[in-house]
């Protein structure tokens, strides 16, 4: 593994971490010529890249270049979220997400229009929609060539979608949430973190909120084009897998969010696992798997 930093609009900095050394004992030519895809992995909200590194070195292992990539504000990311320092999902599909896939194919030495399979876990799944709607429109494609998305515990935050009082917690925890990134700019780290996920944009925790509240990611800040609509166009293969235990993604969440790209072909599956909602990436045989049998697809042309 190798770090390679990039810059993004708003000055911060994102360490890529790149896996590109292959099993000696298998016949992997350079990716470029293998046609093997980028496999390029992104975190859940509150976590760091490095934690999803015993799933980017299997994968590496078994012939692939793989990387993964933060979110905004997240791991080595050094955006810090304050009143006048904001961001949201559509800056993270519109810059973060595209900005490093490109960035990592050149310094890998493969073409732009090299084929991505993109591994998202839990909110980036999210934002992965938002990623396919700028790929759909023809005014604002970011021609990263993404064949498939593979969401492992990506779902709709909608409260509707969770059984019993997980449902009712995420109802009004998602509404105080919004008020205090609200009235703050920004949700708190340290002591005051009830939910875990470290310090947060405002803008990005009230649009998760409204997603909570309605099931539909709108009205984005700085949106350069209707995500709503736009996301009616999307036609890439989407899978959208869990873990059989994962209580933090039940299947309604992971339909919740299928719901949002309606023309997509989106298959909904469960991992024959117990790893919750994340330890799967520190064990990471049965989503490697299920990622080979993606490639695989892709490149028998199904």
């Amino acid at each position: 593994m190798r770090l390679h930093p990039v810059t993004l609009p708003d000055d911060s900095i994102s360490d890529i971490r790149l896996f590109d050394e292959h099993n000696p004992d298998i016949a992997a030519p350079n990716p470029s010529q293998s046609g093997k895809p980028l496999i390029a992995v992104w975190p859940g909200w509150g976590m760091g890249a490095r934690y999803y590194d015993p799933l980017c070195a299997e994968l590496a292992w078994r012939g692939y270049p793989v990387i993964s990539g933060e979110l905004r504000g997240q791991g080595s990311n050094t955006a810090r979220a304050t009143r006048s320092h904001q961001w949201g999902y559509h800056h993270m599909a519109s810059q973060d997400f595209p900005l490093s896939i490109q960035a990592a194919k050149r310094e890998l030495g493969l073409a732009p229009e090299h084929p991505v399979v993109l591994v998202c876990h839990s909110m980036s799944g999210q934002i992965a929609t938002l990623l396919l709607a700028r790929e759909a429109s023809a005014e604002h494609t970011q021609n990263l060539n993404i064949v498939t998305v593979l969401g492992v515990g990506a779902g709709a935050p909608y409260f509707p979608a969770f059984p019993g009082k997980a449902g009712s917690r995420l109802r009004w925890g998602s509404l105080v949430m919004a008020k205090v990134a609200g009235v703050l700019g920004f949700w708190p780290d340290g002591k005051w973190d009830i939910a875990g996920y470290g310090r947060q944009s405002g803008t990005h925790v009230q649009e998760w909120a409204h997603f909570a509240q309605t099931a539909q990611l709108e009205n984005l800040l700085d949106e350069d084009i209707d995500y709503r609509q736009a996301k009616k166009r999307v036609r890439t293969p989407i899978v959208l897998t869990r873990c059989v235990d994962d209580e933090d993604c039940p299947l309604d969440s992971a339909r919740y969010l299928a719901d949002t790209v309606p023309q997509a072909k989106v298959s909904i599956e469960q991992l024959n696992v117990h790893l919750g909602h994340n330890r799967w990436a520190r064990v990471p045989e049965a989503v490697a798997n299920r990622i080979e049998e993606l490639c695989a697809a892709h490149a028998a042309g199904d």
